[in-house]
C-alpha cells in the first residue's frame, strides 16, 4: 500500500535552466493529485541531492522534501530517506530521521564516501559506524 517516488530526471544542470517556482508547484500538484485519487495509498518522495542524469535536483535535501510535504499537506505524503543520499547531501543521517518523524514512510540502508553526484551503495555502516549507529538509535 506504498508507492515510493524517486524521481531521477526531476531537476536540471544548468542555471537558468528551469523556473524554480513552477517546477516546485508541478510536483506540488503532481503529489496532490496522486494522494487525493488515491487516499488508501501511501505515497513517499525518496529525495536526492543530484545524480549523473540530473545535476541538481528539484528536491535536494531532507529539509526541502519535508517543505515539500507540508505544502501537499495530505495525510498519506510521506519520505523514504536513503542513508547514501542523506550523506550526499551533507546532512547528518540521525538528525535528518529525528526531524521526519511521523512522515518517515521507509528507510534505505545504506553507506557512502558522500562524493556528491556520486552513489557508492556500500553496506550499511561500513564507512560511517557512528551515524549508521546514531541512525537506528533515532529509529526507536
Amino acid at each position: 500500500n506504498e508507492v515510493v517516488v524517486w524521481s531521477a530526471y526531476d531537476g536540471y544542470d544548468y542555471p537558468f535552466q528551469v523556473d524554480y517556482h513552477e517546477k516546485w508547484k508541478q510536483l506540488v500538484d503532481a503529489f496532490r493529485e496522486c494522494c487525493d485519487a488515491y487516499p488508501d495509498i501511501k505515497f513517499s518522495l525518496e529525495f536526492k541531492p543530484t545524480d549523473e542524469n540530473t545535476r541538481f535536483f528539484t528536491v535536494p535535501s531532507t529539509g526541502a522534501a519535508l517543505l515539500l510535504v507540508k505544502e501537499i499537506d495530505r495525510p498519506n505524503m510521506g519520505l523514504t530517506l536513503d542513508m547514501g543520499h542523506m550523506l550526499m547531501a551533507g546532512e547528518n543521517p540521525g538528525q535528518s530521521i529525528a526531524m521526519v518523524g511521523d512522515k518517515l514512510y521507509g528507510i534505505q540502508l545504506n553507506d557512502g564516501y558522500t562524493r556528491l553526484a556520486a552513489e557508492d551503495g556500500m553496506m550499511f555502516g561500513s564507512v560511517h559506524p557512528t551515524m549508521a549507529l546514531e541512525a537506528i538509535y533515532q529509529l526507536q
